[in-house]
């Protein structure tokens, strides 16, 4: 019997490779507990069985091409594959199909993962509808967006991993929000080639799993580069705390959650260091003009010729971004220029290895409640700052509130350097357990 609810990539791999478990078998697994929850979290929205089927049994027969072999993963619906369909959450690209695998997608199934099927988004990843996916540990609340079925997905054991896009959170977000680990990696390192995007200069392609160690494998496979050390502990790491990250917008169970979360980083030896950003109050404004804009240029033909194909609120922020004034984007693009030029003196001048903040302000809200454009930049102003510098920003689950709703820690760190930034979220992990607690609904 396969236990899905303690399983993560590298234990599954380590049954696969010691011939402990069949990749088919571990599929079927997988399929089962989809069948269980997709009732409830709506997860999905393309699944094809038979080719999943026969992408484990190539796994079980052929050589091993690493740790991911045989690895049952889900890709956001806006990643193109050649075997089913890319809508990119929207009846206007209903049933199409595309001429190739994503860049993504095809390092996957060269690594020997297998795609189980593709994982709902947001309209064109552009965050305005409210899809059919709900919480992992709320069934009634918000999941997070735009990468909500991939976050849910992983954190229910319909996958154990999964690959989503972020061009303001739409990674760190839904991972927050479902308790799993969710990164942004460094704008470039993992390539975009065949993703529909909403903005070409913010958007990055990123990663879901249930652990940091998970989540490594997954980057190495994803960005062509070499094994991830993990090894050593933080002691002597400089961390940027900044005190606009931790003001009267966060709700009080992030706040309990996140201080004690700083509190065990210092028990480890990581050295807190006082930064400031000033310009941190541009960035929720300077990333929705450019996400408006770039998506409006995008994505505003297919407006034109099939309007009645996509949801209204979606066409709004798509003819909102056609027709924004130049000198709206320019200052955009210049408040952009400022942050990223406080951000990099503040790690030269701090000599910081990391900077740590809560990934979000507030904790998931039921979706009947919800009002998109009053509630949607309530989620986003501790993570659309770092899609603008591009940097690397890792979420990992640091505690629950009251409420029983999953809190998230974002570690960000230097260009390029993964690496520090995945040893401190596994550092933390290694000493916590919030990582390895299941939503009710895994066992439904």
């Amino acid at each position: 019997m396969i236990d899905l609810d303690t399983l993560t990539v590298r234990r599954a791999a380590d049954l696969l490779s010691a011939r402990r478990i069949s990749a088919v078998e571990l599929l079927a697994a997988v399929l089962d507990r989809l069948d269980a929850t997709e009732p409830l979290v709506h997860a999905y929205c393309a699944v094809d069985r038979e080719a999943a089927l026969a992408a484990a049994r190539a796994a079980d027969e052929g050589p091993s091409a690493g740790p991911l072999q045989g690895i049952p993963f889900g890709a956001k619906d806006v990643f193109w594959t050649r075997d089913l369909p890319t809508a990119c959450g929207s009846r206007s690209l209903e049933g199409w199909l595309a001429p190739a695998d994503a860049a993504a997608i095809v390092r996957l199934r060269v690594a020997g993962a297998v795609l189980v099927g593709k994982q709902v988004t947001h309209e064109f990843a552009c965050g305005q509808n409210v899809p059919p996916t709900r919480n992992a540990w709320r069934h009634t609340d918000y999941p997070g967006g735009s990468s909500a079925g991939s976050a849910v997905s992983v954190a229910v054991g319909s996958s154990l991993a999964a690959i989503g896009t972020d061009a303001g959170g739409s990674v760190r977000k839904p991972a927050a929000l479902n308790g799993v680990v969710g990164l942004k990696p460094t704008r470039g390192l993992i390539s975009r080639l065949g993703v529909a995007q909403p903005s070409g200069s913010l958007d990055h392609v990123g990663t879901f799993a249930r652990t940091v160690e998970d989540t490594a494998l997954l980057l190495e496979a994803l960005s062509g580069g070499g094994p991830i050390d993990l090894a050593g502990d933080v002691r002597g790491l400089r961390v940027g705390l900044c005190a606009a990250f931790f003001g009267d917008e966060l709700e009080p169970g992030v706040r309990a959650a996140v201080e004690e979360a700083l509190r065990e980083l210092a028990r480890l030896g990581a050295q807190p260091v006082p930064v400031e950003l000033p310009s941190l109050r541009l960035t929720l404004a300077a990333g929705f003009t450019i996400l408006t804009a770039e998506a409006g240029f995008g994505r505003g033909q297919l407006v034109a010729e099939r309007p009645g194909d996509i949801v209204p609120e979606t066409r709004q922020l798509i003819e909102l971004g056609a027709i924004m004034p130049a000198r709206w984007v320019d200052a955009a693009q210049k408040a952009r220029a400022l942050f990223r030029a406080e951000v990099r003196a503040a790690f030269v001048e701090s000599r910081l290895d990391v900077l740590v903040t809560p990934t979000l302000p507030r904790l998931s809200m039921p979706v009947e409640r919800m009002v998109i454009p009053a509630d949607l930049p309530t989620y986003i102003p501790f993570t659309i700052p770092w899609n603008l510098t591009g940097q690397p920003a890792l979420t990992v689950p640091c505690g629950f509130a009251p409420e029983g709703l999953p809190v998230g820690l974002q570690v960000v760190g230097r260009p390029f350097d993964e690496a520090t930034v995945l040893r401190l979220g596994r550092a933390y992990q290694d000493v916590t357990d919030w990582h390895t607690r299941r939503p009710p609904l895994a066992a439904a």
